[in-house]
């Protein structure tokens, strides 16, 4: 039980792709860039840094069940290019994930991922983007998974020297099963941080 409510709280978890806040660079075309460009977010970034945390609860006939989930990248080198209305990814990166279950420590474990690339369309609406396509993609106890395909919305801010871009998402969740009952509440907030090539 605890390896597949881990896997669901990671899973959950790492459809965010954004957080941290700056100053929008004055660049920015406000509206949505169809046909517009978005000069300053054009050409390539190197991922410096990306962490995601989610908490979750599960509430089922009276028994609760709550998960911690803290991702935190340690070694990037992976590169996020845009142009006026797509993206494209490659690169490798490693990060740490560390899971407690019921206030219990269930997993502590590194991954690497290698040549990892994706693609996909992108909008903006002053500093909301909304992505159709994949960021990242993670590994959870020997199985890989895809994330951020569909589509996806969250902030994006770039500094004032047009040198750093981050991406940041803070979403709460709460669902019930109607046939069982089960109250599942999920929080995530997820940052990651871009540097201008």
């Amino acid at each position: 039980m605890k390896k597949l409510l881990s896997l669901f709280c990671l899973f959950t978890l790492l459809t965010a792709f954004t957080c941290e806040d700056e100053p929008l660079d004055d660049g920015i075309n406000s509206g949505s860039n169809n046909g517009d460009t978005n000069v300053a977010l054009i050409g390539s970034w190197d991922l410096t840094d990306f962490n995601v945390t989610l908490q979750t609860s599960t509430e089922f006939n009276g028994l609760g069940i709550s998960s911690d989930i803290e991702i935190q990248s340690i070694e990037e080198n992976y590169v996020l290019t845009f142009t006026e209305s797509s993206f494209t990814t490659n690169g490798s990166y490693t990060y740490d994930t560390d899971i407690i279950v019921n206030d219990e420590p269930a997993v502590s474990e590194s991954y690497t991922l290698e040549n990892v690339s994706g693609s996909g369309i992108y909008s903006t609406s002053g500093n909301v983007m909304t992505v159709d396509g994949s960021f990242f993609e993670f590994e959870f106890e020997g199985m890989e998974d895809s994330v951020l395909e569909g589509e996806q919305t969250g902030t994006f801010a770039i500094s004032a020297d047009g040198q750093t871009l981050t991406f940041s998402q803070d979403e709460t969740v709460s669902q019930t099963d109607p046939t069982t009952g089960t109250v599942t509440t999920s929080a995530t907030s997820s940052t990651s941080v871009w540097t201008k090539q």
